[in-house]
């Protein structure tokens, strides 16, 4: 019975973070966006982009206040941490890019026009708000509990594995390779939180890998709807496992290459910095998470 104990009180402190996090989005959709629409006036494009910041915002916010009230710890993943979020975006714009621009050099991608700008911004919001509820669920709430409960392995391998089989129903799924490359991109994405322990940081990296793959016109997870808004216009050429066809770039053998080798150099730089903690160093975390902003201070 005490060993399932931890596994209770992680499913309940889960449970209660989500729960957090939907209220205050609720609140935010529900109360607080119809009395700004009521009291400023907004049209409807601009009110589409105060929708998608403050939504972005209430994720935040509700993990914010799950964080101080239940866990009742300063949420130091949540400080602005201008140099490293902004380094760590650029990262995931570059670990996409790199492999993109390999596959138009070999013919699977093929720019066939330019498109406008117009739409951009909107897709971008768009991208942010949905970056920052992912990473808010599977790297502050699932990886931060099952870490402080189990050890950072089991917060590396349990909602990476989950992060990748929530992308089964994206359109076009693509089987075995699709699922290969989501736990790795999740691994990614996990690995790169472990080392900056910084929710804008990871937020950042995982928006601008997915606004490059938008910018080029290519499919993003399956959805074909944003290509026409990007501003470059491409086709899909090539066999599925080379190209990722109508799943876009993330479903390739190139993208599953890349990026299990990023999540061996990431594991690597994150044993040698210390970052894998054991099972039950909740309060050890806290402690230590002090020292480092007190010395930052």
């Amino acid at each position: 019975m005490s060993k399932l104990n931890p596994l209770f009180r992680a499913t309940a402190q889960i449970i209660a973070a989500l729960l957090a996090v939907a209220v205050m989005a609720a609140l935010t959709r529900l109360a607080l966006l119809p009395a700004l629409q009521g009291l400023l006036h907004l049209d409807d494009n601009a009110l589409s982009y105060v929708r998608r910041g403050l939504m972005l915002l209430a994720f935040a916010l509700g993990y914010w206040g799950y964080v101080r009230w239940v866990e009742k710890r300063p949420a130091f993943e949540l400080s602005p941490a201008l140099g490293t979020i902004l380094l760590t975006g650029m990262g995931g714009a570059a670990l996409i890019g790199l492999p993109v621009a390999f596959l138009y050099l070999t013919g699977n991608y093929q720019l066939v026009g330019t498109g406008g700008f117009g739409g951009m911004a909107g897709v971008a919001m768009v991208i942010l708000a949905a970056a920052m509820f992912e990473e808010v669920v599977f790297r502050g709430i699932a990886f931060g509990i099952v870490e402080r409960h189990f050890g950072s392995w089991a917060a590396l391998f349990v909602p990476t594995v989950v992060f990748s089989a929530a992308h089964i129903f994206n359109a076009h799924w693509g089987g075995w390779l699709s699922f290969a490359t989501g736990v790795t991109i999740g691994g990614i994405w996990t690995l790169t939180y472990m080392l900056t322990r910084n929710l804008w940081a990871v937020m950042l990296n995982h928006a601008l890998w997915n606004f490059t793959i938008f910018a080029t016109g290519l499919p993003l997870t399956g959805m074909q709807d944003w290509r026409e808004l990007a501003p470059l216009r491409s086709e899909v050429r090539g066999p599925d496992w080379m190209s990722g066809g109508l799943a876009g770039p993330e479903d390739t053998v190139l993208m599953l290459v890349v990026s299990s080798l990023a999540v061996f150099v990431l594991l690597l730089i994150a044993r040698r910095r210390g970052q894998f903690r054991p099972a039950g160093s909740g309060a050890a975390m806290v402690q230590h998470e002090s020292r480092t902003q007190a010395g930052a201070g």
